[in-house]
């Protein structure tokens, strides 16, 4: 298999004849070579290298390597790194504004040259792929249903997608750099006054409330957009905040619901009244009839409008300020579940993207250390039976070789939980999931079968994609992260994941890692 391709733009023919032949020693594909910047650049469109090695002064003083270095990395993209035995200022900054991978400085020997080239190749492959990174994030942004404002840590916005854009009236060319305060002014509808932003109060180090429903957005225009939101810190390698991301949303269609439910109830209620003077039975029957009907309704509504975590944690905190008094304890702690559910799950969306983006992004490594498995094992699955309690029985069988084994306890983990996590969510209340621990010499593999709802096969193939989720789900709660999880921490031991799958009768999913030396 040919190495990386290198073109090689050299004023003296000698000098590149001998690049060429050194190139060739260590691996790389020559295409060529060429002594002017327009030969440079026909020869980067005919061959597209990988890297170019380019002479800074060339035989066409007009159009010297710098020039042509220039209109490579715009056309083209390729990385370029600079031979030169000049090393003057002049000549230096020009060079520095075409972004150059490098620069190897003549005379120089194979070894210098190998290096050099290496370095290149592979800023070039980062940069890349920091740029796809960034252009998947910008298309989510770009995609969101919600309003998304990014600020520095002075509360100047720095980045405002086109859903912000529309509700707010500001263009996203006349919003950056402009403070959050002048972009977004929210008031309270009673009182018709200002209300301090809340992005600067987190930038401030107060203590941040979520808007409630008097809460309005007024637009450029002076439209009046009722609001929720919520702000989260930036933040490096210190505490300290060095920006904010507001996310809200437009909540008018929920008001409007509101207002006729409430309107729906006092219907019933004046029906109700006018109808005292009728016999019991029947009256009776009228209300339960009516009251039938009304939760019907509530229950569509909520299902329908409090989708997220954060409109139920706003729900229930409202309904604990407004009617705290009047509520029986058995209430006040169903109000309490559920916003510490939604917190939870909050918590374990923030988790697994950040799980998934440092293992994507290479930040997580392994750390190898000398564990007992099946201790390990058994541990977390007794852990997740105790919370599950009667939920679902969870049978742990240990065979074969099972010894002290070098793995990374973290990623282990995360493949335990994530795989029980799932199998208990899909199954049925008092079904059993079987866990098997197997070894060998050459590997550990670790095996989830369930007797739950299965997986459609149309679905397979994307299961470890982030985010997705399979078609008859329906109303079980998910990230749709936990599989992309595991997957990521299987790649990095360079093991195995296979699912079997059927619907309405279970999935199994078998996890296969090798065993690993631990690096001195």
């Amino acid at each position: 298999m040919a190495g990386p391709k290198i073109l090689i733009v050299e004023d003296e023919m000698i000098t590149a004849c001998a690049i060429s032949e050194q190139l060739k020693r260590l691996g790389y594909e020559v295409p060529g070579f060429v002594n002017s910047g327009a030969a440079a650049i026909a020869s980067v469109a005919q061959n597209l290298p990988d890297l170019v090695l380019m002479d800074i002064v060339l035989k066409n003083r007009k159009f010297d390597g710098i020039e042509a270095a220039a209109q490579i990395r715009s056309q083209f993209k390729i990385p370029v790194i600079y031979l030169t035995a000049h090393s003057e200022e002049v000549i230096l900054e020009r060079a520095k504004v075409t972004e150059p991978f490098g620069y190897i400085v003549k005379p120089f020997n194979q070894r210098d040259l190998r290096i050099g080239i290496e370095i290149g190749l592979y800023k070039h492959k980062m940069e890349r792929q920091l740029a796809e990174r960034e252009e998947f994030l910008s298309t989510i942004l770009h995609s969101t249903s919600d309003a998304v404002i990014a600020t520095d840590e002075t509360g100047c916005i720095t980045y405002i997608n086109p859903v912000a854009e529309t509700m707010t009236g500001w263009q996203s060319v006349e919003a950056l750099g402009k403070s959050i305060t002048e972009v977004v002014q929210i008031f309270d509808e009673v009182t018709d006054t200002l209300v301090e932003n809340p992005v600067m109060l987190l930038l401030e180090g107060e203590t941040i409330d979520l808007l409630g429903n008097s809460r309005v957005l007024i637009a450029r225009n002076g439209r009046r957009i009722p609001i929720a939101d919520s702000v989260s810190p930036m933040r490096k390698e210190s505490d300290t905040a060095n920006g904010a991301v507001l996310v809200f949303w437009d909540i008018s269609e929920r008001r409007k619901s509101e207002v006729l439910e409430l309107e729906k109830v006092r219907l019933s209620t004046e029906i109700i009244e006018r109808e005292k003077a009728e016999a019991e039975v029947r009256k009776a029957l009228i209300v339960e009839q009516q009251l039938s009907e009304l939760k019907s309704r509530l229950i569509a509504t909520i299902s329908h409008e409090y989708r997220t975590p954060l409109a139920i944690i706003l729900t229930s905190t409202e309904l604990l300020k407004r009617y705290g008094p009047k509520l029986s304890e058995e209430k006040k702690e169903t109000y309490l579940d559920r916003i510490q559910g939604g917190v939870r799950q909050m918590a374990q969306l923030v988790d697994e993207v950040l799980t998934f983006g440092k293992i994507e992004s290479g930040e997580i490594e392994l750390n190898l250390e000398p564990l007992n498995v099946e201790e390990f094992c058994r541990e977390l699955i007794n852990d997740r039976q105790n919370q599950v309690g009667d939920r679902c029985n969870i049978n742990f069988t240990v065979r074969g070789f099972i010894d002290y084994v070098n793995l990374d306890k973290d990623l282990l983990q995360q493949i335990v939980i994530n795989l029980l996590a799932n199998a208990i969510k899909y199954s049925a209340k008092g079904t059993t999931i079987d866990c098997l621990l197997f070894g060998d010499k050459e590997r550990i593999i670790f095996q989830v079968k369930d007797r739950g709802i299965g997986i459609p096969k149309i679905d397979q193939t994307r299961l470890f994609s982030p985010f997705f989720r399979a078609s008859n789900v329906s109303t079980v709660g998910g990230t749709g992260m936990g599989l992309s999880i595991v997957k990521k921490c299987v790649d990095l031991y360079q093991g195995e994941i296979a699912i079997e799958s059927e619907v309405d009768v279970g999935t199994t999913v078998t996890v296969s890692l090798p065993r690993l030396e631990a690096k001195g």
